[in-house]
């Protein structure tokens, strides 16, 4: 009798699996958890600082509004489009808060999250009713909300600290700003996962036409994704302003850009129908880590960007190369 084994419900001993077996099924379902160590393990033996509280802290901080931002896109992509607008609307957002805080902070919030979702919802109808592809109809959408950000206010605006107290609060590693993307990414998880929103939005990204067929109403969930899309962007920007204190007209140039690569290194298919939401978080965490490691070795401003630009590019590539080798292994 084999001692490695254990008996199956029709009395037959099955093989366990083997120790090499279980690290392999360990590594498979945490392979982003690993990537961040083996990134932490390099950056503690370069800066001493990395970490210490208050650089984790820090990491977290800026992952937050990123990572809110990531949260809007991932949506978007899951049904096979980008949001190219998703920082430009942060930047509206921000000014619209930092400008009425002072006398109407709450108003202020919900007219830069209202503004947030009409310019989304925007972008769905030139998406769905105009057959203009996503990228130019987020594009457009980018430049009328950098141009209203501007016509709000033409440059930054400070906002009395003593309004953002509350902001300012933390519980360990966690801010305010943390706290409301973890919370914020949960939800979604949870709305993907176990509701017919959720698995409609992967059926449409999967195949459109075949979710049409099927009854799934394409039209409805596509506005009602990139309206979500716009508002999450401008919850970004009150994040930002609780960070910041102030909000900034031109903020957030290229973060379209950084909040795409993050949840494509959290394991997105780029052209929908797939994707983990809490996974693209981590990927949030890797970007915004990689880039901490940069300033923590004090790399030149300029060759940050040229490596940020890299990771882009290597990132969305490989997402091209294995939605081009899953088709190929269907055909």
């Amino acid at each position: 009798m084999n001692p490695i084994s254990s008996p199956s419900p029709d009395g037959h001993r099955l093989p366990r699996p083997s120790t090499a077996a279980s690290v392999l099924r360990f590594i498979a379902g945490n392979e982003l958890l690993l990537v961040w160590l083996v990134l932490a393990a390099a950056a503690s033996l370069v800066s001493p600082f990395f970490l210490t509280e208050t650089n984790l802290r820090n990491i977290l901080n800026q992952s937050s509004v990123l990572g809110i931002l990531a949260c809007a896109q991932f949506l978007v992509v899951v049904i096979g489009g980008f949001d190219l607008s998703v920082a430009a609307v942060l930047a509206l957002a921000s000014v619209i808060f930092a400008t009425l805080a002072p006398t109407a902070p709450l108003a202020g919030a919900l007219l830069g999250i209202a503004a947030g979702a009409s310019l989304g919802l925007l972008s769905g109808v030139a998406v769905t009713l105009g057959r203009v592809t996503p990228m130019i109809a987020t594009l457009g959408v980018m430049g009328i909300a950098r141009g209203l950000a501007f016509v709000v206010a033409e440059k930054s605006v400070s906002v009395p600290p003593a309004l953002l107290e509350p902001f300012k609060a933390t519980i360990w590693l966690f801010s305010v700003p943390v706290i409301v993307w973890l919370v914020l990414a949960a939800v979604l998880a949870w709305m993907l996962a176990r509701t017919r929103f959720g698995r409609n939005l992967y059926a449409i990204g999967g195949n459109e036409r075949s979710a049409r067929l099927a009854g799934v109403p394409v039209l409805k969930r596509k506005l009602s994704v990139y309206a979500l899309s716009g508002a999450l962007s401008a919850i970004a920007g009150l994040a930002l302003v609780g960070r910041t204190s102030s909000g900034v007209p031109h903020v957030g140039a290229g973060w379209e850009l950084d909040s795409i690569a993050a949840i494509v290194i959290g394991g997105a298919r780029l052209f929908g129908g797939e994707g983990n939401i809490l996974k693209a978080m981590m990927g949030v965490i890797i970007y915004q880590t990689v880039a901490n490691i940069m300033n923590l070795v004090s790399l030149n401003p300029f060759y940050q960007d040229i490596v940020k630009a890299i990771v882009i590019i290597v990132v969305v590539g490989v997402s091209v190369m294995r939605a081009a080798r899953q088709q190929g292994g269907r055909s």
